[in-house]
């Protein structure tokens, strides 16, 4: 039997590291928490002052920990995401929350029993293969996967449904700055994940969500340091956005979308703009996808993307998209899987508020508004 002593020990070290992996400073963990000055938390994670339930409550919240993590003695160690960043940019904040989401998402699935989706997807490519022919292979892999999940002919209209539901791909959606642009991760225990910025432009976060697919679907082929830190373009990073150009722009499509609109031979700019408005890409997607395509020529399109007048006809004739930009912080199944867990007692009303940043008064306008009454969740017949 476990001693107070060896109890005391196991939540102060929980303590601490749960704080350190938020991110937070003594002075910022002790700001948000209400203390009067930093000393107080600094004694609790040395042990020479003891700690409250409201106090300890008031930490899981913060940190995003369920309370029994405070006091396991064996605890998993936190999944590293592959991020894009500026090397700047501090991530430990925003890690902390995607972590958070993944694992609050993996519990949902696991009180419900579903089962993940996501590893039919992945490829055992050989790394000899990329480092030979990396882009032809990244491609033509974007070619099959975007055929694999039945895309369509515009595989960015359904590209976030497909991976939300079909996947199962656990996808958070972010205010995010400070030189952050995304991440990406899979772990046996929590699945796998995206994180996105929800200040990006529509057709920037469908690009994004493609190029994050390929990190999920090549995960164990490269090593973390082939990959990098997520601040510079490295081959791996490079291939990504072959992949991604590949699944939302087919060749077959694109190509015959062009044909339309081509008169005499001669393509128009506003017709190029057309196209990425069609495809829900970005203009410059379009133009490095023609260059692929040998339909135009490198020079011309590195001239094209540096106009500033094209960029501004390219902001003009899209401005009524910049009205849609907004999206959802959480997906629309983790909504509903929290709402039947808490419908049929599997989380308690306390567990559901923390998981959706919901206040506790509030709970029952939003079970309304998802149509999660009782007596709409009665069985039609027995199993």
């Amino acid at each position: 039997m476990q001693t107070v002593k060896g109890n005391k020990d196991i939540l102060r070290k929980r303590i601490l590291e749960a704080r350190e992996s938020a991110g937070y400073s003594l002075t910022e963990a002790a700001k948000l928490l209400g203390f009067n000055n930093y000393q107080t938390i600094s004694a609790i994670e040395r042990g020479t002052r003891n700690i409250n339930a409201n106090e300890l409550s008031s930490m899981a919240r913060l940190y995003g920990r369920g309370l029994d993590y405070f006091f396991e003695e064996e605890i998993a160690p936190d999944p590293i995401p592959l991020w894009r960043k500026s090397a700047e940019a501090d991530e430990k904040h925003i890690q902390h929350q995607f972590i958070s989401f993944l694992e609050n998402y993996s519990n949902l699935e696991n009180f419900l029993g579903l089962k993940r989706r996501w590893k039919g997807i992945q490829k055992s490519y050989d790394r000899a293969d990329f480092l030979q022919r990396g882009f032809d292979l990244a491609d033509r892999l974007g070619a099959e996967i975007a055929e694999y999940l039945r895309l369509g002919s515009r595989p960015a209209s359904s590209l976030l449904n497909v991976l939300e539901n079909n996947l199962r791909i656990k996808i958070l959606h972010l205010p995010l700055d400070n030189g952050i642009s995304g991440a990406s991760v899979v772990d046996d225990r929590l699945g796998a994940g995206m994180l996105i910025n929800a200040n990006d432009v529509p057709w920037r976060r469908n690009f994004d969500l493609a190029h994050e697919l390929f990190h999920i679907v090549t995960w164990s082929v490269f090593s973390r340091e082939e990959i990098g830190d997520g601040t510079t373009k490295t081959k791996p990073e490079q291939f990504a956005d072959a992949f991604a150009s590949s699944l939302l722009l087919p060749r077959e499509q694109l190509l015959e979308a062009l044909d339309e609109v081509t008169i005499n031979n001669t393509i128009r700019l506003v017709d190029i703009i057309d196209l990425a408005k069609d495809f829900q890409v970005s203009t410059d997607a379009i133009f490095w996808r023609l260059v692929n395509l040998k339909v135009l020529k490198r020079e011309t399109v590195e001239n094209l993307v540096k106009d500033p007048k094209r960029k501004e006809l390219d902001r003009t004739m899209r401005q009524s998209l910049y009205a849609k930009m907004d999206v959802s912080k959480y997906p629309e199944r983790y909504v509903s899987l929290c709402c039947r867990c808490l419908i049929e007692g599997k989380i308690s009303r306390g567990v559901f508020a923390s998981y959706l940043d919901l206040d506790r008064a509030d709970i029952d306008s939003y079970l309304n508004k998802f149509g999660f009454r009782e007596n709409n969740y009665e069985e039609i017949v027995a199993a």
